[in-house]
């Protein structure tokens, strides 16, 4: 799931910024909108590749 950070937030020790857009697993990305620290991003232009979460099993090209 594509979302836009709207605070600043630390992920695996990444310090990440507002306005960031991330590419997530549903389950992390969800959980970071419900806190109120990032949106569903509307458009897939500027996505930065992250890591999913363990859960999941997967992984992406790191930044």
């Amino acid at each position: 799931m594509h979302i836009e950070l709207v605070k600043p937030h630390t992920h695996a020790g990444q310090r990440r910024d507002v306005g960031e857009r991330l590419d997530l697993a549903d389950t992390s990305a969800r959980w970071l909108i419900a806190q109120g620290v990032a949106k569903a991003a509307t458009l897939a232009t500027d996505i930065k590749p992250s890591r999913r979460d363990a859960t999941s099993g997967t992984t992406t090209q790191g930044d």
